[in-house]
């Protein structure tokens, strides 16, 4: 038996949605409960009050409700449904912001009863649909597409109890072909079960196809973590390989472009650069290895002792960020204001580069003291300071700074 509890995908800021939604659900559970011991009436007719019934179509709200009941005599289907939203919610949460999140979950949900329904329909099978469990695996669906290569923290109970890490394409890939496999099985007559299979099924290919079509539209902004970027990393490899093959252009050149000369150029500018130090690239690893542990503290005490012998060495956008704020949180502002300048020099067009700005201009406003630069950060800012709250800090960092 295989449960997972955590992901090294750890958000940049404390999720909201996920744990409300986790408490509504929660609470509906007691509330059904305490219903039923109050009136007397059957637990199971409540239920029904809100469960989604393939034969009641016209029961409109039934469609939201049934995602937030579950079974009043299964505590576990609760608290599964529960853990993995928490799993993989926090993170997708994080990705797609509060709101957007919240409307992704509730249009998941719908897609998922959606889907039930119809199966139904075909089969000719009528069925009753309760539980988070579609929407849920939405949510990992949309977390493979925003995050491939994560791993997923399990607790498994096989003679002996353990943890292990098991990459998400594995944990979603396999309960994604246990869903199908119910499915099918259900389908040619060869079991009974209650299980809501395609309910699953239609939330994972909506979770996965949203956000796939999010980031293929630019909707929401690629990084270094999501699906297209293994696409970008294939594509690279093959150029590679049709490069060492005498064919720098391979199957991505054209009649018309200089795919070829452009590649030859690279690899020629490539050979020529100095090749980094093994103890930087050690010292890489280290710290990619002690952040992907949760050890940002020791993470960035390696990357202090690193600029102390190799100032101008940076770490990826994320880890980047990860030990400057560690540095902030901790109190070792110059350590902070020193990784975060190093972030804006090497990612000139990263997207969290606004907000980096920001922090660093308060940085040099309140706690290093250097008023030029705070200035010189805050001129650059005017521009492009979109929402309100920016515009309020510019104005309360220039007043500060005055006086």
């Amino acid at each position: 038996m295989f449960i997972p509890f955590g992901t090294d995908r750890a958000p940049r800021r404390a999720p909201l949605i996920t744990p409300v939604i986790i408490v509504a659900n929660m609470v509906v559970f007691a509330m059904v409960l305490i219903l039923a011991r109050e009136t007397g009436r059957d637990v199971n007719a409540i239920v029904d009050l809100g469960a989604f019934d393939s034969r009641s179509p016209w029961r409109i709200w039934t469609f939201l409700t049934c995602l937030f009941l579950h079974d009043p005599g299964d505590i576990f289907h609760l608290i599964f449904n529960m853990v993995f939203l928490w799993v993989f919610g926090c993170a997708v949460e994080d990705r797609l912001g509060r709101v957007g999140f919240s409307f992704f979950y509730l249009a998941a949900g719908l897609a998922s009863v959606l889907s039930q329904w119809a199966v139904s329909a075909i089969q000719g099978d009528p069925s009753s649909m309760i539980g988070a469990s579609g929407a849920v695996m939405g949510v990992t669906g949309a977390f493979v597409a925003l995050f491939p290569r994560a791993r997923v923290r399990m607790l498994f109970f096989f003679f002996l109890i353990g943890i292990i890490w098991v990459p998400a394409l594995v944990v979603v890939g396999i309960f994604f072909a246990l869903d199908v496999l119910g499915q099918l099985t259900d389908f040619l007559g060869l079991q009974s079960s209650n299980t809501a299979y395609f309910a699953h099924i239609g939330g994972s290919i909506f979770g996965f196809g949203t956000a796939f079509l999010l980031l293929a539209t630019g909707r929401l902004k690629r990084d270094d973590f999501d699906i297209f970027y293994l696409f970008k990393q294939a594509r690279r490899r093959a150029e590679m390989r049709a490069a060492v093959g005498g064919s720098a252009g391979g199957p991505w050149a054209s009649a018309s472009a200089d795919t070829s000369r452009r590649l030859a150029a690279n690899i020629k500018k490539a050979r020529s650069k100095p090749e980094e130090p093994p103890e930087v690239r050690h010292a890489r690893a280290d710290i990619a290895r002690l952040i992907r542990e949760h050890q940002q503290p020791e993470a960035a005490r390696r990357y202090a002792s690193l600029l102390t012998d190799h100032p101008e060495v940076t770490l990826p956008a994320e880890q980047q960020l990860d030990v400057a704020s560690t540095f902030y949180a901790e109190g070792s502002f110059d350590e902070a204001a020193t990784a975060y300048e190093l972030y804006l020099k090497r990612f000139k067009s990263e997207r969290r580069r606004t907000e980096t700005m920001l922090l660093l201009a308060v940085l040099y406003t309140r706690k290093v003291r250097k008023p030029e630069r705070a200035a010189q950060l805050l001129d650059e800012l005017e521009p492009i300071a979109r929402e309100a709250t920016h515009k309020e800090l510019l104005a309360t960092l220039r007043r500060e700074l005055a006086s």
